[in-house]
């Protein structure tokens, strides 16, 4: 019965509001998905970043997929400053009638160097954004006042739609002396507010306001990395926080300019989702590939109906150059 009436509910609620938005924990390793102006805004040329999160899972079927590219182009003119254009891939479909989620972006910013230490981002990502459910999963034949419809779909409701997405963001980048790194970004997303147009009476999805912060912290061990980082959104009058912090330790170093291939590193943290979970998360980085677990611990009070099994979330992160060169340490 619990379980019946969670999906019903997440069915229904979804298609009566349409506010279905990403929501993943291991956010702070593609922060692009949020923010279009942290797009190529690493030390490498280019990168791919994809995920699958499975969320409440002894209640019902809710899955998250997501794939993140993104490119750095070189401003010749202007020197150190650069372009950055990516891709966002997002599917998400939750419950017995299939409700889906389905966008694509395409962020483009551009990353001005202030100076030796400072970077500023400006970006922009047009989109798609669409939603649909399974009609022939809803409800048997229904009755009408004077006879039944002899459908099992709800008169005047559409089963799926379509619409034009637009994100903005900055994002802001500090080095220090002894090479650790402040950023953070603020991110405007759905600033069009596009129509959810499931039936005559349509409604428009929020603005959601992201802000982001995170560092990379050396440490006085020369092995170990401390990465404390917070996310904060605000959508329509729903608002939510995450925060926390993990540890990186350095198996294997790589080059003084950039470690992307050499560098071997394994990390562990621990996040709190404000009145949600407790997500605890686990890496490895070997040649210039990321694999990461985290596991969200339902705190809510939902717990009790899952088993306190929030989510279970993989990711695969792989970073690049374009070439080979003395300059960066003669990577390989």
């Amino acid at each position: 019965m619990k379980k019946l009436i969670f999906t019903l509910f997440i069915a229904v609620s979804g298609i009566a509001f349409g506010q279905q938005d990403k929501s993943i924990s291991m956010w702070y390793q593609s922060p692009m998905m949020y923010n279009p102006g942290s797009v190529a805004t690493g030390a490498e040329d280019f990168g791919f970043f994809t995920n699958c999160r499975l969320q409440w899972l002894p209640l019902t079927k809710m899955r998250t997929n997501i794939l993140n590219a993104n490119f750095k182009i070189p401003d010749g003119f202007m020197g150190s400053n650069n372009f950055g254009i990516g891709l966002n891939v997002m599917n998400d479909v939750t419950g017995d009638l299939g409700f889906s989620t389905n966008t694509i972006s395409i962020p483009i910013n551009y990353t001005l160097a202030l100076d030796n230490r400072n970077k500023l981002s400006v970006g922009v990502a047009p989109g798609f954004y669409q939603q649909s459910y399974t009609a022939s999963n809803t409800w048997e034949n229904q009755w009408q006042g004077n006879g039944f419809t002899g459908t099992n779909t709800e008169l005047g409701l559409r089963t799926s739609y379509s619409t034009i997405d637009i994100s903005s963001g900055i994002y802001y980048q500090h080095s220090t002396r002894n090479r650790s790194l402040f950023y953070g970004g603020v991110a405007l997303n759905h600033v069009n507010r596009p129509k959810l147009d499931f039936s005559f009476g349509s409604d428009r999805l929020y603005m959601q306001t992201v802000v982001h912060a995170g560092a990379n912290l050396v440490t006085r061990k020369r092995d170990l990395r401390v990465n404390p980082q917070v996310m904060y959104f605000k959508t329509g009058p729903g608002s939510n926080i995450m925060a926390g912090i993990s540890l990186e330790h350095i198996l294997k170093e790589g080059s003084a300019i950039t470690n992307i291939n050499k560098t071997v590193t394994v990390d562990y943290g621990f996040y709190y989702r404000h009145q949600d979970a407790l997500v605890t998360t686990f890496g490895f980085k070997i040649k210039g590939f990321k694999l990461g677990i985290a596991f969200d611990a339902n705190l809510s009070y939902l717990n009790q109906a899952t088993n306190s099994i929030g989510a279970i979330e993989i990711y695969l992160k792989t970073l690049h150059l374009y070439k080979t060169s003395t300059k960066r340490g003669k990577i390989k």
